[in-house]
């Protein structure tokens, strides 16, 4: 630069009007750029969040990997412990519910699987118990009944009581339940127990929540049911200590005692679908030891129950260990589940005249699953395992998933930057 231009240039600064800097400037650019940085962190959390969230809401999360709604899956893991809840976001009608403690409050939860195969849970209120599914798999009776596809609860005109689940006829639309007795023992100003009173059996109208009395029973007695396949007759026994127990075929529109068997403690109903498909037979499970007695090294085999002429012949299937209930009939063979016991899980069972044959079904958990009786007779059995998928959460989860997606995009950005600068 030349003297003049030096000189020219500094007379011109000298004649230029001065702009007043603030004490504050520098102070006043750094609040901005916290500023900045703040609001850029905001948008990243809130876009986050929309990106983790709006697809829940739409139904496209990524689900579990199944194999459609008429199957069912050969295993079912556990539930995550953020997992969706039934109240956040019904998923019914259900393919299968089960137990489980794989819960955030450490208590045992009701697990259900949807016909998408997705999972969502139900927190029980202490005491509460699970309920019994439909066999459409579309209501839960518990003490009331909820609705598996809207998620609503009806009332009863009469709560449940007594020993649950209750039992369903095959058309879904009427269940058998008890009224009466807490379980609870009494005992008079000598000391000495006083009996319990009579429980009632009921019939539960699914349309309309009515509840009529059919029987009676002993109170705290255990007691076993199962429909006809036309629902107009169902079976009923209840044991309560005796040496023997009376089996009793009831008309479902009169309460009417059609026919009444006596059998011996050994000796019960093997499950709610203990009718053969004709109507013509009952299915009884005949034990090593009585059902009404603790026996850890319990045996069962099939008897045949002639409803006609109440004659009993044993079946083809030899001893086997364990708990047997008759759940459903699949191509005109018994499906008895069998629980194991002692925590060792259930076995799903088809016995036919030449052998047992294990369904490659199993569900995590505690003790057996409850499967949609249709599904279980008409579905195909064995389809792709399913795990929960992490995406069927409870809102509150995706907040600090969003807050760590943010961090990392924060991170990214500054890196970025960082690299980009130019060095001096």
């Amino acid at each position: 630069m030349t003297t003049r231009l030096s000189q020219a240039l500094a007379d011109a600064a000298e004649l230029a009007v001065r702009v007043p800097v603030p004490d504050d400037l520098w102070r006043r650019g750094r609040r901005s750029r916290r500023r900045r940085r703040a609001a850029a962190a905001l948008a990243c959390l809130v876009l986050a969040a929309a990106v983790a969230w709006l697809p829940v809401r739409a139904g496209t999360a990524p689900e579990p990997v199944g194999a459609g709604p008429e199957v069912l899956p050969s295993a079912v893991a556990d539930p995550h412990l953020w997992q969706q809840t039934f109240v956040g976001d019904p998923n019914g009608p259900a393919k299968l519910v089960f137990t489980t403690g794989h819960s955030l409050n450490l208590e045992t939860a009701v697990v259900l699987i949807g016909t998408d195969d997705s999972y969502r849970l139900i927190y029980l209120p202490p005491g509460g118990e699970p309920g019994s599914l439909s066999p459409d798999g579309r209501w839960l009776l518990r003490h009331d009944l909820l609705d598996l596809a809207t998620g609503e609860t009806r009332g009863l005109e009469r709560r449940l009581t007594g020993y649950l689940p209750a039992v369903w006829a095959a058309d879904s639309r009427t269940a058998l339940g008890v009224v009466g007795g807490d379980g609870g023992t009494s005992y008079g100003p000598d000391g000495k127990e006083i009996p319990p009173p009579d429980e009632e059996v009921v019939l539960v109208d699914v349309a309309t929540g009515a509840v009529r009395t059919l029987t009676t029973i002993p109170g705290n007695s255990r007691w076993w049911a199962a429909f006809a396949p036309d629902g107009r007759r169902v079976a009923v026994q209840a044991a309560d200590g005796g040496e023997t127990s009376s089996l009793r075929i009831l008309d479902t529109a009169t309460g009417t005692t059609l026919s009444t068997v006596t059998l011996t403690t050994r000796q019960r109903l093997a499950g709610p679908a203990a009718w053969t498909p004709d109507g013509t037979q009952l299915l009884l499970a005949a034990g090593g030891c009585a059902w009404t007695d603790y026996c850890p090294e319990q045996t069962w085999r099939v008897q045949r129950l002639d409803v006609a002429t109440g004659a009993v012949t044993d079946g083809t299937a030899g001893d086997r260990p364990g708990d047997p209930s008759l759940v459903a009939w699949r191509a005109g063979a018994p499906v008895i589940q069998q629980d194991r016991g002692a925590g060792l899980g259930c076995d799903m069972i088809v016995l036919t005249a030449a052998h047992a044959e294990t369904l490659p079904l199993t569900v995590a958990g505690h003790g057996c699953a409850q499967y949609a009786r249709d599904l279980l007779e008409e579905g195909t059995v064995g389809g792709t395992a399913i795990e929960p998928s992490p995406w069927q959460a409870q809102w509150w989860v995706y907040v600090p998933a969003s807050m760590v997606l943010a961090g990392l995009v924060m991170l990214a950005w500054r890196l970025v930057r960082h690299r980009r600068r130019p060095t001096r």
